[in-house]
């Protein structure tokens, strides 16, 4: 019998138990992984919860029979994008989502998360706090005063003007998110670069995808994944490095499994420390060190070209700097590279002849990459893979990232945080200058150079600087932080805290804009911001196969009859009122006509602006229509209007975006990547291994993984606040192995303390045969600042970012919380 089909027995007790209350949401977090492992499918299906016995479909509390219209939506949570229809009662209220059974994506389906994720929005469906419907302003004695719109728009304004004429542009720090749609991300990016001036920008995709992102920029000339979920059907090997499909993104290991059921059978790898759900179903489970991906992807590379499982043909015609590859992977041998990831050097020299000898192969990475040492250069050596083999631009073939947001490849394509407007380069004079024509703005006015990054600790990286160090050196005058939660996101949270604590007089003026209140990162704030969110607007969210999916909007957001003076406004109303007060208090934040950079707040008529800035770029949508979108149940680009449905795969033809021309990256064309030619061609990388900066010793014996859980998004903003997702996963824990655990005299259930050199928790233990000896794993979801997780924690600390380092990956400045070193004891 093989292993997963072991992992999917149920015990009698956990049989009689679904036959007497078959709905998932009702059974604990064990029974729902084995369940979703068996079934391939995640148990969910359009309508509600599957009945696990006789697979017709049971509702979970939700109530389709007052449901009067069904709105076409997309998910908000993930990027795996797939389509809902939010259920509307006669009072207006959302009382159930489903499926849409015709997108392509999910076919009807949805996880977990989906089906319960109108309860995110009313108040009366939330387990604690209430939705944010009232500007508010800090008083004196720590507590809020509400204030109207106007108010509250004309102090960040004139906030915003204050740090301009004191510090410079570049005091204002904005730090939005991976949640927003294109319309909302496209007029921030006006309003932060074309308005205000600033270069201090990011976003928390910095946290989740930015190895991606500059792996890609400086392989192919561009970001964006090359492949679409359809090579899953027509690959002949997965690759699956630093992901966990089975337990993150159902729909996605929906589609594999069936895949691997169908004739064409393709084997599966999986890398991952951890033998997750999706590690225990692979042919072949590479469980790697933590930090050590580069050491494994050369050997792999080696493996590749010692046996001449390589496409001579196209590395001559489509790529660079081959031979440098060559002669840096030669020592990387399997009894080498195992040596510094204790994998067996037969399974690396397994995986490399699986991988050079299918005809095709598709690698999907997420986390377990960006987030670990070498993060850049690991996706960097992923494409490689892909470019030696020839392996790309055709079904089957591609290296295709993912990531945790519904929208973080939005926020990189329209410009909204660190990315220029459409792909452009900021070192390219051309670039801007057409940005600022589209803009209607003085030259020079975008700054030139790269955004600030959010985090960095100068003390272990001197050359790398950040909000959080202008934070807190004092130079970061204003922090506007929009729909995000580094309260609980950023590493090292103590530094963190003391950076924004009240007391400190180099503190920014700092600005929170959310749709809940309290949420952690609003204890630190001087003005806090109601926004509206997924269902409450209309607009358009990219997923990770690149596919532009339309979210119309279903009810009104909350506090709408207390208009206009109350009530949650949509982001993009809000960029615009800034927008406006900025140009009317100070003639150095219009446009060359004197007025608002930031023109309308309909989102039908700022994505229509938008196609136009897109037009002819790598990522462009002018083919794109709000109709079109919903009849076509989305559309990748790039779509032009002579080929709307051409955007399936990119590099069919192995032409990149290298040329100095068109790249996006790069502080001038004799960057490395660029070609020289103007062939377009990618450019092949060849990098070290270098070990992680802080490993395992005797004073901190044990590897710290973080990760996430599927039941949990992200710092539980709208999680927490659903009964059926708290309830599967109420609280933090720490995950022992067995040897480990005895060693420890602790047992599951047992409080344990756990140590890093910057922090320390107390959490739940979980004896598992998941993690290795040596290594635990916590979850990163959780915080411990509101109140209502004080009193149900006891009054223990239990956020993990508490314990993360605050190191970043030299080359895109991604934290790497995937290690670092911890000590435990019973508590």
């Amino acid at each position: 019998m093989s292993s997963e089909h072991k992992i999917t027995r149920f015990s009698r007790e956990e049989v009689a138990a679904l036959e007497h209350t078959p709905e998932l949401s009702n059974h604990g977090r064990r029974t729902f992984l084995k369940w979703s492992a068996l079934l391939a499918s995640q148990t969910i299906v359009g309508g509600g919860t599957l009945n696990l016995l006789t697979g017709r479909p049971a509702f979970a509390d939700d109530t389709f029979n007052n449901v009067v219209n069904w709105v076409y939506s997309v998910c908000g949570y993930c990027s795996v994008g797939c389509g809902l229809r939010i259920g509307v009662n006669a009072a207006g209220q959302a009382v159930a989502v489903k499926g849409n059974d015709r997108h392509p994506t999910n076919a009807g389906r949805v996880c977990v998360k989906g089906v319960y994720e109108y309860k995110i929005l009313d108040d009366r469906d939330l387990r604690v706090a209430e939705r944010g419907k009232t500007p508010l302003r800090r008083n004196a004695s720590g507590g809020w005063d509400p204030i109207t719109w106007n108010d509250a728009v004309t102090l960040l304004s004139q906030k915003i003007v204050e740090a301009v004429n004191v510090a410079g542009p570049d005091s204002v720090a904005i730090y939005n998110t991976g949640q927003w749609t294109i319309e909302e991300y496209y007029s921030m990016g006006k309003l932060g670069k074309g308005a205000i001036g600033t270069s201090t920008m990011d976003s928390n995709t910095r946290l989740c995808m930015a190895a991606a992102v500059y792996g890609y920029m400086s392989t192919f000339g561009s970001d964006g994944p090359p492949g679409c979920y359809d090579d899953i059907e027509n690959t002949d090997c997965f690759f699956l490095i630093g992901t966990n499909p089975a337990e993150m993104h159902p729909q996605v290991w929906r589609r594999i499994v069936l895949a691997r059921k169908a004739g064409r059978a393709p084997k599966m790898i999986v890398v991952d420390p951890r033998r997750t759900q999706t590690a225990r179903s692979a042919d072949l489970h590479l469980q790697l060190r933590p930090g050590t991906n580069v050491a494994l992807m050369n050997g792999l590379l080696q493996q590749l070209i010692a046996n001449d499982w390589i496409d001579n043909a196209y590395i001559n015609a489509h790529t660079r700097n081959f031979a440098a590859l060559a002669a840096k992977v030669a020592s990387y041998t399997p009894s080498y590279v195992s040596s510094i990831t204790g994998v067996p050097a037969a399974d690396i020299q397994t995986a490399a002849q699986w991988i050079g000898t299918s005809p095709e192969v598709w690698s999907m990475f997420i986390q377990g990459v960006y987030q670990s040492m070498g993060g850049t250069d690991t996706v960097r050596l992923i494409c490689a893979m892909h470019l030696i083999t020839g392996k790309i631009g055709r079904p089957g073939s591609a290296p295709f990232s993912i990531t945790g947001q519904s929208t973080a490849m939005s926020n990189r394509e329209a410009g909204g945080s660190s990315a220029l407007a459409g792909y452009r380069n900021y070192y390219n004079p051309n670039h801007l200058a057409e940005v600022e024509n589209l803009w209607n703005i003085p030259a020079g006015k975008i700054p030139a150079h790269a955004t600030k990054v959010v985090t960095s600790n100068k003390d272990l990286q001197p050359n790398i600087d950040s909000m959080v160090e202008m934070m807190r050196d004092g130079r970061l005058k204003v922090f506007w932080n929009a729909c995000t939660n580094p309260a609980v996101t950023l590493p090292d949270l103590n530094k963190l805290y003391s950076y924004l604590d009240f007391a400190n007089p180099n503190r920014p003026f700092v600005v929170v804009q959310d749709i809940y209140e309290p949420m952690e990162t609003a204890h630190f704030a001087d003005l806090y911001l109601p926004a509206a969110q997924w269902g409450e607007k209309t607009g358009t969210y990219t997923c990770s196969e690149r596919r532009v999916n339309l979210g119309r909007q279903a009810v009104n957001p909350p506090g709408f009859d207390l208009r206009p003076d109350y009530g949650a406004r949509s982001d993009l109303e809000i960029i615009k009122m800034v927008s406006d007060r900025l140009a009317a208090l100070d003639a150095r934040f219009r446009d060359n006509n004197g007025g608002s950079l930031v023109r309308s707040a309909d989102p039908e008529t700022v994505f229509n602006e938008w196609r136009q800035v897109s037009s002819g770029k790598i990522c462009d949508m002018s083919g794109m229509s709000y109709a079109a979108l919903e009849a076509n149940d989305g559309i990748a680009w790039p779509s032009t209007p002579g080929n709307v449905l051409g955007g399936k795969r990119l590099y069919t033809d192995g032409i990149f975006n290298t040329n100095w021309s068109r790249a996006q990256y790069g502080t001038s064309a004799a960057a490395p990547w660029i070609d020289p030619d103007n062939l377009g061609r990618a450019y092949l990388w060849a990098v070290d291994y270098v070990p992680p900066p802080e490993v395992p010793d005797g004073q901190y014996p044990f590897w710290l993984n973080t990760g996430r859980v599927i039941e949990h998004f992200h710092s539980r903003t709208k999680t927490k606040r659903v009964p059926q997702l708290h309830e599967m996963v109420p609280e933090n824990y720490v995950e022992i192995s067995a040897a480990d655990a005895r060693s420890l005299r602790v047992a599951t259930g047992d409080l344990v303390r756990v140590t890093s050199r910057r922090g320390e928790v107390v959490v739940k233990c979980r004896v598992t045969d998941t993690v290795a000896a040596g290594a635990v794993f916590m979850l990163m979801h959780f915080g411990d600042l509101d109140t209502n997780d004080v009193i149900e924690n006891g009054g223990r600390l239990v956020a993990t970012n508490r314990l993360t380092m605050n190191y970043v990956d030299p080359v895109c400045a991604q934290p790497i919380y995937k290690h670092c070193a911890v000590r435990l004891a019973k508590a």
